[in-house]
């Protein structure tokens, strides 16, 4: 057994259930003149462990409602995301069309370097050209009106250019 008066004895509390795990607390020393009622400041990192759990938790809080708040609004939010991917898929729908569109002009230019037939039916279809000795047949409704470029019906019929709606016939 320790010598006594070496080691003073300090005041020995009463127990008290604490609020955190059950154990038994020492209560706080008597001061003369203190309120017993009155609770003594807290000091900072002094705090009890649940203090410290509820700041932990609004602090958590805060931050997801910040988090989610970005996410929601902004230059990169959830609208902003969801219109760049409606761009996206435009873009692959133009590109889509533009390749198919290159293919068959690529096809197209390979036809007409190969078959003198090629040039010509597009030579027909486009320029309005007729073979020598063939005859032009000019087929028009007459219940439809002849668009005017502002010549008379006379100069226009004598230029060579075919109108909308012209058939071409050959002999």
């Amino acid at each position: 057994m320790p010598d006594v008066a070496r080691y003073p004895s300090r005041p020995r509390r009463a127990a008290v259930v604490s609020r955190t795990r059950g154990r038994p607390a020492q209560p706080a020393l008597p001061f003369p003149g203190a309120d017993p009622a009155a609770v003594p400041p807290v000091r900072r990192g002094k705090e009890e462990p649940w203090q410290r759990r509820h700041l932990a938790r609004l602090l958590f809080s805060l931050l997801t409602a910040i988090l989610i708040a970005n996410a929601l609004v902004g230059d990169r939010g959830l609208p902003a995301m969801l219109q760049v991917r409606r761009e996206h898929r435009e873009l692959e729908a133009a590109i889509a069309a533009l390749r198919a569109t290159n293919e068959r002009l690529l096809l197209e230019a390979e036809r007409l370097r190969r078959d003198p037939a090629a040039i010509e039916d597009l030579a027909r279809r486009e320029l309005g050209f007729v073979r020598p000795g063939e005859r032009l047949f000019i087929v028009t409704d007459p219940r439809a009106r002849a668009p005017t470029d502002g010549r008379p019906a006379r100069q226009r019929l004598a230029s060579n250019e075919p109108r909308a709606g012209d058939l071409l016939a050959s002999d």
